[in-house]
């Protein structure tokens, strides 16, 4: 449902086929912007475009700045890798204030993620289970929302994890999500030329889904990869068909930290996205943290926008972050930028809190 939005900035402006994605782009933002016209014109050019999309192939999932801070959104294999139970939610809004849109048609993205070991313990019990030094189990779970005008998808995953002592210090943690998308275009937003509203219903498609990944985790270092939307469904909207498939989503994140034994820490990473046929897009970042309580970064994202970050982490148990993107794409300039805002809770004794994932 996000095609239109995304195919800006994962595409290069030096290729044909960029070219021809571009075209798509600013002509279908044309005519649903146009407000000429109708409601049912507009529902068929979405359910269009959604075909579309399949061919053309551009990033299909939600777009996040703060995925530094919560890793479990973009590789399931990061839940169990701490040694407390994490609670995160945010939300993003994408291109505010797009000029020449109607009120809603911006992205809108909130999510709720948890997930903790099983088989470690914390606190006065750690080390006392007789496999913990070998290797643990993790679960977790998470529910995403993600609307553009009168499409959204809502997406709900279980996951489970086991990880592995390579050292005492390296682990590496294999996992998959499993759960389900449902996609859903609201006819009641939509206004037919003789003025009436929601005439075309409301229509929805449920597929199941998989995602899989690993995650090489050290006190110092991260490396991970993950596959996502891994069974390619196609949608089926009532009597519709059309080469609407959802594509397999590649991304490799890592990243190192700097100054791990003083007050201020270092830590650039990266993140690679691919879906075919597209170009490959990144991200470069570099955050730095002072005394485990403040923290400041920047981010790259290649053709699409400079990202600001800054946080605070309260007592180790409460985590706040903030991210603002400054558009650098043609579709980007035409807002005021994208807003990002992140809340995690840590449930364990703060005294033992030393996990690795605390310089993500």
């Amino acid at each position: 449902m996000r095609a239109y939005v995304s195919i800006a900035h994962l595409t290069s402006n030096h290729s044909i086929y960029t070219r021809y994605c571009t075209i798509q782009c600013r002509f279908f933002l044309l005519i649903l912007l146009n407000p000429k016209q109708n409601g049912l014109q507009r529902l068929v050019l979405l359910l269009v475009f959604l075909c579309l999309s399949g061919t053309l192939s551009a990033q299909q999932r939600p777009q996040y700045s703060q995925y530094m801070m919560n890793q479990y959104l973009i590789n399931p294999a990061v839940a169990g890798t701490s040694d407390y139970y994490d609670v995160r939610m945010g939300h993003r809004s994408q291109w505010v204030n797009l000029q020449g849109a109607p009120s809603g048609i911006a992205p809108q993205t909130s999510y709720v993620t948890g997930h903790f070991h099983l088989g470690q313990h914390i606190g006065p019990n750690r080390g006392r289970h007789r496999n913990e030094k070998q290797w643990h189990h993790g679960i977790g779970a998470q529910v995403i929302y993600d609307k553009t005008g009168p499409t959204s998808r809502t997406s709900a995953y279980g996951t489970y994890t086991h990880n592995l002592y390579l050292t005492k210090k390296l682990k590496i943690s294999v996992g998959a999500s499993i759960g389900f998308q449902q996609f859903r275009v609201d006819g009641s937003q939509l206004t037919t030329s003789d003025g009436v509203t929601g005439a075309q219903g409301v229509m929805q498609a449920w597929v199941p889904d998989m995602n899989f990944g690993y995650w090489l985790y050290h006190p110092r270092y991260y490396f991970g990869a993950s596959i996502n939307q891994i069974f390619q469904n196609k949608l089926k909207f009532a009597d519709y068909t059309g080469n609407n498939k959802l594509n397999n989503h590649y991304f490799i994140t890592g990243g190192y930290l700097f100054g791990m034994h003083t007050n201020l820490h270092i830590i650039p990473s990266f993140l690679i996205k691919y879906v075919s046929p597209a170009p490959m897009s990144f991200d470069i970042n570099c955050k730095v943290r002072y005394q485990d309580q403040v923290w400041a970064g920047i981010s790259y994202r290649k053709d699409d926008a400079l990202v600001f970050l800054a946080g605070v982490t309260i007592k180790r148990l409460v985590d706040i972050g903030y991210s603002y993107d400054y558009g650098i794409s043609d579709v980007s300039k035409l807002s005021s930028g994208s807003h990002e805002v992140m809340i995690g809770v840590r449930f364990a004794p703060k005294a033992f809190i030393m996990s690795p994932s605390d310089f993500w």
